[in-house]
């Protein structure tokens, strides 16, 4: 048996038992173009550990990798196909741990107003209101850049200020609401002249009235960075990506708690669920201490000391 075919057949089996299996049917589809000549029983350890061994592959993607691969060749020992399973040691390269890009809102405002010039050219698939809302969407409400794409006009409530979105990573569907400003900007956005509202058609439509799709988005946002001036000033290599919006929106949210001198471990729970979250661990990945969040957190902690009106 060809190292596709058993990919094929794997991948299909894994979709009829109701999951969706699509990170992983890239990755073994990948892998398998790569030893395209090979049959499943001539793949071998050092085959297995150069696929995940490239350039800017960092521990988590690398273990992504290797747990899909290493359950692949589990499935075909366990039906008599292989011997062994072929997998190296797991021990993944070390590489600094990736650290996500808190936008200050100088720089938003700097991504805000670099709109016009970036979706100058009429050739642009996305229009500069589409991606002006889409931007201050992401940040005002924190949802993954693929929830939002994903939403169509069913999806938005705007009388309730309530977004359903469906099918998240988690293969759950939860309701995000959303505030005033939300609801205007997207009110805004929807009466632009020569849009499709009828409720099967995307929220954020292209041009063509067609649903954006995540790599048209990610690549206008690098023009739209740079565009902007807005860099990392930090020795991390990659430069700020659209999800790091998600990222902005729980930090600001955290510092906005702790100004109000809210109760923020109590309300942690409610930010974890809001963003999708099956924990909290989940959650800490998103709060970056950034310099804001590190002067309200010390002075919330001095409160608390010398019995100040913070005090919890």
């Amino acid at each position: 048996m060809t190292l596709a075919a058993a990919v094929d057949m794997y991948v299909l089996r894994r979709r009829t038992t109701g999951q969706k299996f699509e990170s992983p049917a890239v990755t073994l589809r990948a892998f398998a173009r790569r030893y395209s000549n090979t049959s499943l029983q001539g793949i071998t350890p050092k085959e297995v550990k150069t696929f995940p061994d490239v350039p800017q592959t960092g521990p988590a993607t690398w273990r992504r990798k290797y747990g899909t691969l290493r359950d692949f060749f589990t499935f075909w020992q366990c039906r008599g196909k292989l011997t062994a399973i072929p997998m190296p040691p797991a021990a993944p390269k070390y590489t600094p741990a990736f650290v996500p890009h808190i936008h200050s809102r100088r720089e938003l405002r700097l991504l805000l107003e670099a709109v016009p010039r970036c979706q100058r050219n009429v050739e642009c698939r996305i229009s500069s209101i589409a991606l002006r809302t889409l931007l201050l969407f992401l940040y005002g409400t924190g949802m993954r850049v693929g929830e939002a794409l994903r939403l169509r006009l069913a999806d938005v409530d705007l009388d309730n200020s309530m977004a359903t979105v469906r099918g998240t990573k988690f293969y759950k569907s939860r309701l995000v609401p959303f505030g005033r400003d939300v609801v205007q900007l997207l009110r805004k956005y929807l009466a632009t002249p020569g849009r499709l509202n009828q409720h099967y058609q995307p929220l954020f439509q292209s041009r063509l009235h067609k649903p954006i799709g995540h790599g048209a988005v990610n690549t206008t946002f690098r023009r739209l960075r740079s565009l902007a001036g807005v860099r990392r000033s930090d020795a991390c290599s990659h430069q700020p990506r659209l999800h790091d919006l998600r990222h902005t929106f729980a930090v600001h949210r955290l510092t906005e708690w702790y100004r109000a001198g809210a109760d923020v471990q109590a309300l942690l729970p409610a930010l974890s669920t809001y963003l999708g979250h099956i924990d909290l661990h989940s959650t800490q990945w998103y709060l970056t201490m950034t310099p804001e969040l590190l002067a309200e957190a010390n002075r919330r902690f001095q409160d608390y000391v010398y019995g100040g009106s913070h005090a919890q």
